[in-house]
Order: structure tokens, then sequence, then C-alpha cells
């Protein structure tokens, strides 16, 4: 059977609302303005899900280019989650283009589709420094479980409809060849006498 391109594969709306209301609890439940579910493209990260708080400067659907040094970037590189506390006292962070929205610190973790690739990340952003306690990444990270067993229930769905394309595309290619065969039979071509 042929391979999933998993960034062609889309995201149903009630799999959206429900992250919508993961973010939403996650950055409530923290009091840290931002909890983003990112998605990587081949060239670009998008915001795919925004917490929807006051001061959570990023836009739904916005995207950035890779390779510009973003927190998530490396995530997705490394395939583990990071942590920074103050990225302005942080020399590898202190260059980060989030610090222009204000956001200094950052806890993120890779999501996983069921076949290794990366979804993307889901991460949480301060404007103050953060020290991300145990229940914070444990909460995190228990989010994290939950977004992945939605993406392997888009991805079993994804592969079980791609297989039937192609099954369908197989069984209408041997009519074909069944109807040519008969039309250059003569004696599959006649007409049963009565």
């Amino acid at each position: 059977m042929a391979l999933l391109n998993t960034k062609e594969i889309r995201i149903h709306e009630d799999i959206g609302q429900s992250w919508q209301e993961i973010v939403n609890l996650i950055s409530e439940i923290s009091a840290i303005p931002a909890t983003l579910i990112m998605r990587l493209h081949s060239y670009e990260l998008e915001v795919f899900t925004r917490s929807q708080t006051a001061h959570n400067p990023y836009t739904a659907k916005e995207r950035e280019s890779i390779g510009i040094g973003l927190y998530c970037e490396a995530v997705i590189n490394g395939r583990k989650e990071l942590i920074v506390n103050n990225a302005l006292e942080d020399p590898n962070w202190c260059n980060n283009p989030d610090i222009k929205l204000g956001m200094i610190a950052y806890f993120g973790m890779p999501l996983h589709w069921p076949n290794g690739d990366i979804f993307g990340t889901i991460c949480m952003l301060d404007n103050q420094p953060q020290q991300f306690d145990n229940p914070t990444k444990q909460l995190l990270r228990r989010f994290q479980a939950i977004i992945e067993t939605d993406l392997n229930k888009v991805y079993q769905q994804a592969k079980l409809a791609n297989e039937n394309q192609i099954l369908s595309q197989k069984l209408a290619e041997q009519t074909r060849e069944l109807e040519k065969l008969r039309s250059n039979s003569p004696w599959l071509s006649q007409k049963p006498s009565a």
C-alpha cells in the first residue's frame, strides 16, 4: 500500500475543537498566558491551535519559516521536550524570535504521528521567567498523550481511506480489463440464445 504523507492529513473539526478546549484549559490551570499546538509543514511551523487567553500574542493559523531559531524547532529537531526558564538569561536562547513578542519562558514537547513522523509540538510560553513546576509539566505531558491518541485515530482513518481508494482503483482497472477481454473474445461476447 502507498505511504501516507502525514503533512497532508487533515485534522477534523471535532478534534480541532477538542484541542482548543485542551489549550484553553492548560493556560487556565497553569496561569501561563500562551499554550499552543504547532503543526510542522515542509518549510514552516503553523500555530494550529492557540489558547484564547488575554495575553496570548499568537494568532491561529499564523506561520513562521523554519530555520530562524524558534523554540519549537529545537523540540522538533531533538524529538524531545525543551524547557527554557528565562531566554533573556540563556545564551542559547537570548536571540529567540519569540522574545520580540515578550515570550521569554518556554516548555514544549513533540507531537508524533503513530508512524513516527513529527506532527509538531504542544507548548506553553510565558512573558515572565518561569520554573514550570512538576504539576504543570505533568499536565502538559498528559495532554500530549491525549493529542497523540487523537493523531493515531486520524492517521488510521486516513490510512483506511487511502487503502480504500487504492482498492477501488484496482477494482476499476480489473473491471476494464475484464470488459476488454470480453469484447475481444467471440465466445464471451455472444449473448446466450433462448
